[in-house]
């Protein structure tokens, strides 16, 4: 199991050979890894328990451990640098803001982090079912205005706006996972 200090992380598992013939030797490929980090009761846990509930096949090992702002630990940005420095296998990081606050301060140096390390991340609004359409477009133009601030080519150009309740673009995210990690192949 994956630890890393306030963040979530999925580490998927590669997949099998096209060919299994006994005479193809069976490559030994290391998991390519995500991380979902974000601040306290962004909807990390509830994201992941949607995609290994309903996501049929989908392995993934997660540690939980708490998010950034409410009771964080004096360790935590340190922890997380590390963190995010010596995953060898990791493809991507996504940033959760929660859609019902929009950006804080802690999001920001979240992102300054990502950005300091130039560590590929994609921006995602969680709990948009839980947010009036007029302050849901409000938050997504603030994420594009800070996502073409930085017009860093580690940002995904792409935000995600997902619900875990009610799985509104969680098949947009999920599909975008398997496909950096290996796991869909597209032709």
């Amino acid at each position: 199991m994956t630890r890393a200090l306030g963040v979530e992380t999925t580490e998927t598992l590669p997949s099998p050979p096209l060919s299994t013939t006994p005479t193809t030797r069976r490559k030994t490929v290391a998991p390519s890894d995500v991380v979902f980090i974000g601040r306290s009761n962004v909807g990390k846990s509830s994201l992941l328990q949607w995609m290994v509930k309903e996501v049929p096949g989908l392995r993934v090992k997660t540690s939980k451990k708490p998010g950034y702002g409410f009771h964080q630990p004096k360790t935590f940005i340190g922890s997380v640098e590390t963190y995010l420095r010596q995953r060898k296998n990791l493809v991507r990081t996504f940033l959760l803001i929660d859609g019902k606050v929009g950006f804080t301060e802690l999001d920001y140096v979240a992102l300054d982090m990502l950005e300091e390390f130039r560590i590929p991340y994609a921006l995602v609004l969680t709990k948009v079912d839980k947010v009036h359409s007029s302050r849901r477009l409000v938050n997504v133009m603030d994420v594009v205005k800070i996502r073409n601030r930085f017009s860093s080519p580690s940002c995904f150009v792409q935000p995600f706006m997902v619900s875990s309740l009610t799985g509104e673009g969680m098949a947009y995210l999920v599909a975008f996972v398997a496909h950096i990690t290996g796991n869909l192949l597209i032709k």
